[in-house]
């Protein structure tokens, strides 16, 4: 098992390095469904412009959106105030970030949200955890909301990883126009996960095609089974234009 894994870490750390090489020609040449922003890349006909991370936690995301496309405008949303102030601390040096000490949802208001250990998974959803270590009150807005308040018009890229609030995320929208959406979706039926067969038949509706399926994870109980993952959603008028 020991070398199966340097193996598998060996080829884990080339391909990053690829990833991480700057080279134009890499992303146009690199495997479809292995990166997400490389598959955007040769599909999208324009450099992105605006791009939301909901659920941006302490920035990793929206580095990575800034690496890819550095003259984007980024608004990371991220509404728990310990978490906020370290996305600030990661993300001071680049000008085009603009943290916002905000949640996304369905309505603009204020709302309760339950405290966990590990930061990246503190929910909306789940009101009565065992193990959490408190709740907070937090300001939720609507993405059109958002966009109408600053004079925002077509969001290229909308990111959303809010541990089962995703739904509530979308339904803010509105008619907010936007071109590519990427969504942390689960596969078996829990609070802190949206389901993939439910996110799959609304993103149809809203004229979305799935275009790739990236970062999955298995289930730690039961590895033959997938857990959750990365699903890239691109308006299907972009992708027959």
């Amino acid at each position: 098992m020991e070398w199966k894994y340097i193996i598998g870490n060996n080829f884990s750390k080339i391909d990053q390095a690829i990833i991480k090489s700057g080279l134009n020609s890499v992303y146009k040449h690199y495997p479809f469904g292995r990166h997400w922003i490389f598959d955007l890349k040769r599909i999208l006909k324009l450099e992105p412009i605006v791009m939301v991370d909901a659920g941006a936690n302490i920035g990793s995301v929206s580095k990575e959106l800034n690496y890819w496309f550095p003259s984007a405008y980024i608004y990371a949303f991220e509404p728990v105030k310990s978490t906020f102030d370290l996305l600030v601390k990661q993300t001071s040096s680049i000008s085009n970030i603009y943290p916002e000490q905000l949640a996304l949802g369905a309505n603009s208001e204020k709302i309760e949200l339950a405290l966990n250990p590990e930061n990246t998974i503190n929910s909306l959803k789940v009101k009565n955890l065992t193990h959490m270590l408190g709740k907070e009150v937090i300001e939720v807005i609507r993405l059109d909301e958002f966009v109408k308040n600053n004079s925002l018009d077509t969001i290229d890229i909308l990111k959303i990883d809010v541990e089962g609030f995703e739904f509530e995320v979308l339904e803010g929208c509105g008619n907010v126009d936007i071109n590519c959406i990427l969504i942390e979706v689960g596969y078996e039926r829990e609070l802190t996960k949206v389901h993939f067969s439910d996110v799959e038949n609304y993103m149809e509706k809203l004229g979305f095609q799935l275009i790739g399926i990236y970062e999955i994870m298995r289930n730690l109980n039961d590895r033959r089974k997938i857990a959750y993952s990365n699903n890239l959603y691109i308006k299907r008028a972009l992708i027959n234009s």
